[in-house]
């Protein structure tokens, strides 16, 4: 009997054990993920989150707008207006809150700050909510070096006595596209990176927010990334170093010998999108920094303002979840920014990474995407850096990097003081050639600012091109274009030259309606290479009549074009139609240049011809007097 009350004893005991044991803690509702989930698992536990909402407008008709201004500003209006639709109830409830939230219309997306579990949860169960993830990780990441960080090699700061012009400014041919007058006048850029010291001696004079004697900061700068919790910065800093240099590779120029820009006359603005020492980013702050490029606001992310955008970004950085950047383990999550600058006119230029020199190492966004000029990184005598990664993409598949630039010892500044140089190493520093090479290209011709897929046409063909014997992804090292440097490396004066071939269109300003006017367009090889297959082609508004061409052109629908064997050196080509009109109006005449080895058209400068009315003419009546 004791036994047995013994035995029934236990067996209470352990049932009671049972039935108290804590409950298995319970699955995020669906929408909200997992990491977003426990980092507010504990009391009192807040984070940082990014909310995904429905929907998203077509931005395909800015493509076929004509100017970079048409482009952006279709681009920003569609953009805000659908996101102040689909994002209006969201917003006035998290307003209610007293929750601080940033929207990231660009993706239509909102980032909401220190948030708990319960506020979690109801951001989850919300019908107007796709899905909640984890926007950044503050803590826990001081301890990576820089060493350990595919985004740049650390910096070299020796001494150093520079040359007039630096060693990559020369390597990509920037010198002879200067002394032909285009320096990068009326082009931005913007440099997404760790931040700039503005006042630096070779940076102050092109920073778009000085003007020689007051500073604004307001449209030229945005903190998406404010350093171990401090309010983000109104004024431009650095405390890695890296944006710094990156900014000087692009317009670098002191003025009296540090020639460290490729293009000294273009203005740049920056937003941080790196936090720290370490330059930590995430999804949420790479993306408020395509949306600033895409329209600056003031410094405390305000009233946006597509008047003020750039026209190209350099980004130096890749999106690295090894890194700890939250939201970079969806290869996917920065298409949709990187494609809404594409559609406004925006070009994106992006480092490779340092990932090489394995095959199939170009493995992060923005190298990853189709939407972004990948830059591979080539030492002083054209060969590629053992660190460049190579292609093909491991989004896409296809060929990357796009080209190569000079990335192995680049001096360029350093934020440690406004006279601060120093040496890096990275793919980091390639990039910025080439974005500075699209500058000086867009100041020679301004008829393909804002027109990206032509802009990098003419730099894949006209870059040098660099084999190799490896093979990456089943493409010969010998092949061109290959997955070590893809079409080879930039080259500004040949993608210049091959834009000032373009055709030049000459037409009267105004003319009566019905009144037939000629217009002439012709093209002048300036390069020193013989061009065979020249085609010259025009578009016909459709409100114009065609009369007559010479030589005679052939017409297949609204497209006349014209075909040359060939094109000599400083040779001029010339055709001519009669046309007329019987609508007033304005009249945009375009011409295009191809030739053998150049896969699209190239635009020309276009003319515009007013169209007037017949105007009336009523005879005074003069009556005498009396």
């Amino acid at each position: 009997m004791q036994r047995l009350r013994l035995f029934v004893a236990s067996a209470l005991c352990l049932v009671t054990l049972t039935a108290w044991q804590l409950p298995t803690p319970p699955e995020p509702p669906s929408g909200i993920s997992a990491r977003a989930w426990a980092a507010t698992a504990g009391r009192g536990t807040v984070a940082d989150v990014i909310v995904t909402l429905p929907g998203y407008p077509d931005l395909s008709p800015a493509r076929a707008l004509r100017t970079k201004g048409e482009k952006t500003r279709f681009v920003v209006r569609a953009l805000q207006a659908h996101a102040e639709h689909a994002q209006a109830q969201l917003r006035a409830d998290l307003a209610t809150r007293g929750l601080d939230f940033f929207p990231l219309w660009i993706t239509n997306q909102i980032v909401v700050r220190r948030i708990d579990r319960p506020t979690l949860r109801w951001l989850g169960t919300r019908s107007d909510v796709i899905r909640v993830d984890l926007d950044e990780q503050t803590r826990g990441l001081e301890n990576h070096t820089e060493d350990r960080h595919p985004k740049s090699h650390s910096p070299l700061l020796i001494p150093y006595s520079p040359p007039a012009v630096e060693w990559g400014i020369q390597r990509v041919n920037a010198p002879q596209v200067w002394a032909m007058g285009y320096t990068g006048q009326g082009v931005v850029i913007a440099n997404l990176d760790t931040g700039v010291r503005w006042d630096h001696e070779a940076l102050k004079p092109h920073y778009r927010g000085w003007d020689g004697i007051t500073v604004t900061h307001d449209y030229n700068w945005f903190d998406a990334a404010p350093t171990d919790g401090n309010p983000p910065s109104s004024t431009p800093q650095d405390v890695n170093g890296h944006g710094t240099h990156t900014t000087g590779t692009v317009v670098g120029d002191d003025g009296v010998g540090n020639q460290i820009g490729v293009a000294p006359s273009t203005k740049w603005i920056a937003c941080r999108n790196m936090a720290g020492p370490s330059g930590i980013g995430s999804v949420a702050r790479y993306i408020a920094c395509f949306q600033f490029a895409l329209a600056p606001t003031d410094v405390n992310g305000n009233f946006p303002d597509p008047a003020h955008s750039a026209d190209v970004t350099s980004n130096s950085w890749a999106c690295d979840p090894d890194y700890g950047e939250i939201g970079c383990d969806v290869p996917t999550a920065l298409i949709t920014a990187t494609q809404a600058l594409r559609d406004a006119g925006i070009m994106v230029v992006a480092s490779a990474g340092n990932r090489g020199s394995a095959c199939r190492s170009v493995v992060h966004a923005p190298a990853t995407l189709d939407q972004a000029f990948t830059i591979g990184a080539t030492d002083s005598s054209d060969t590629i850096a053992s660190f460049s990664s190579r292609g093909p993409s491991s989004l896409t598949g296809q060929i990357k990097p796009d080209v190569v630039a000079p990335g192995v010892n680049v001096r360029s500044a350093r934020p440690g003081s406004p006279t601060s140089y120093g040496l890096s190493s990275g793919t980091s520093m390639a990039a910025p050639h080439v974005a500075g090479v699209v500058a000086l290209l867009w100041s020679a011709a301004p008829e393909l600012r804002g027109d990206v897929e032509t802009t990098e046409m003419l730099l894949r063909y006209t870059a040098r091109p660099l084999t190799d014997n490896e093979t990456c992804g089943g493409v010969p090292g010998s092949a061109w274009p290959n997955n070590t440097y893809g079409y080879g490396l930039v080259d500004a004066l040949a993608a210049v030259n091959a834009a000032l071939s373009a055709p030049v269109v000459t037409a009267p300003a105004s003319v009566r309606v019905n009144e037939p006017f000629a217009v002439v367009i012709s093209t002048t090889n300036v390069t020193p290479l013989t061009r065979a297959g020249v085609v010259i082609s025009s578009s016909l508004p459709t409100t114009l009549t065609l009369i007559s061409s010479a030589p005679p052109g052939t017409v297949n629908g609204n497209v006349i074009s014209w075909t040359f064997p060939s094109l000599a050196p400083s040779s001029t080509l010339t055709a001519s139609l009669v046309v007329s009109a019987a609508l007033s109006g304005p009249v945009t005449h375009q011409a295009y240049l191809q030739f053998d080895g150049l896969p699209s058209p190239v635009p020309g400068r276009p003319a515009t011809t007013v169209l007037l009315g017949y105007q009336l003419v009523f005879p005074f009546v003069v009556h005498s007097p009396g």
